[in-house]
């Protein structure tokens, strides 16, 4: 290796016999020399020898790492990254207990340093918030690395076959699960198994984290009437089957007619409604849409009844885009007050009959 702008001294012709000025010129060489190399700029080479992994070496010094074939950088708490191969984030523990190695975490707000806590994968979860693995023991109040990418070692890994793909778990906050959770809770593939061990498991992280689309299914278990004829009256969904980010909120009557969203996003419904007749005359029925009160247009449709005790599915899809916090009311109205939308209970051998059904999927963001 060579030192650039650091040539050799410059030593003067010795004279026939000692003077002065010579000794002068001899030791400012030296001293021009030095400076040089205390200070050398640039440096220039062709190789670079590092130390082998294995050996003991202090953090932010280099070694090589044969069986990953790459260079090891040493960090904080010990942590070493295959360059190249391995991705981290800084964060801090802010619990109040330690973290352990191979914990799944999630952001935990702001403070300085991003705070961490377990992750817990439930349907109340917000999967942007899922932030990685702990590739070390983090006490509280430490700062250091988390992996977002890459080998996590020294773990239990001996319930999961190598090959497993391992989820965040919804039911225990910061571990995995190899089961794939399933709706309302939130589904984030993490890791894959490597080694399967007791105490040096081995885990690739690499997670795939998607977007979740909220969604929401309701019913009604009561017979519907209209007080007048010719009056919009908003469907009642008293029950709800499944629900992730769309709600039933009571309108200002205190029924519970608006389904209301929490995201904005490009939304499907789909009603099914069970119209009754309770008479023999021909009536005709509307079923439509409003958002935050107001009339969607060209959203309505007609059907007809004729007879008495006659029953009529109705059923429809409608697509509109929403903002956060719209609200959606599915409204009917008839020229004859003697149509019902009819509940029927269970019998011995089938199920209930709601009077409505409406279901709420998010198509996109």
């Amino acid at each position: 290796m060579s030192v650039a702008n650091v040539p050799a001294p410059y030593f003067p012709t010795p004279p026939g016999e000692y003077n002065r000025q010579y000794m002068a010129q001899v030791i400012r060489a030296f001293s021009v020399f030095v400076q040089q190399v205390n200070n050398p700029g640039p440096l220039f080479a062709t190789t670079l020898t590092l130390n082998p992994s294995g050996e003991k070496i202090d953090a932010g010094e280099l070694s090589w790492n044969t069986a990953e074939e790459t260079v090891d950088l040493t960090m904080g708490d010990g942590v070493v990254q295959q360059v190249g191969f391995e991705t981290y984030m800084r964060v801090k523990n802010s619990t109040g207990s330690t973290i352990p190695n191979g914990t799944v975490v999630g952001f935990d707000g702001v403070s300085g340093e991003i705070l961490i806590s377990k992750f817990l994968a439930s349907s109340s979860a917000n999967e942007l918030y899922f932030v990685g693995v702990t590739t070390h023991d983090m006490p509280d109040g430490d700062v250091g690395p988390v992996t977002l990418y890459g080998k996590v070692r020294e773990l239990d890994t001996s319930a999961y076959a190598p090959g497993t793909i391992l989820y965040a778990s919804p039911a225990t906050a910061g571990a995995f699960t190899s089961t794939r959770p399933t709706a309302p809770n939130v589904v984030i593939p993490i890791a894959a198994v490597l080694v399967s061990d007791t105490t040096n498991g081995e885990i690739m992280v690499r997670p795939t984290i998607p977007i979740g689309l909220d969604y929401g299914s309701f019913t009604d278990l009561t017979d519907q009437t209209l007080a007048a004829i010719d009056t919009p009256t908003p469907l009642k969904l008293n029950t709800t089957e499944i629900s992730n980010g769309v709600t039933i909120v009571n309108d200002g009557s205190g029924n519970p007619t608006r389904i209301t969203v929490a995201q904005a996003g490009f939304y499907q419904l789909a009603v099914s409604n069970q119209y009754t007749s309770s008479n023999s005359s021909l009536k005709d029925v509307q079923t439509w849409l409003r958002v935050n009160g107001t009339d969607v247009t060209d959203s309505n449709s007609y059907v007809s009844l004729n007879g008495n005790g006659v029953n009529v599915i109705f059923s429809t899809t409608y697509s509109l885009s929403l903002n956060a916090g719209d609200y959606v009311q599915v409204m009917w109205a008839s020229n004859d007050t003697a149509v019902s939308i009819n509940y029927i209970a269970a019998t011995g051998y089938s199920p209930a009959s709601p009077s409505t059904i409406v279901s709420v999927t998010q198509i996109q963001l």
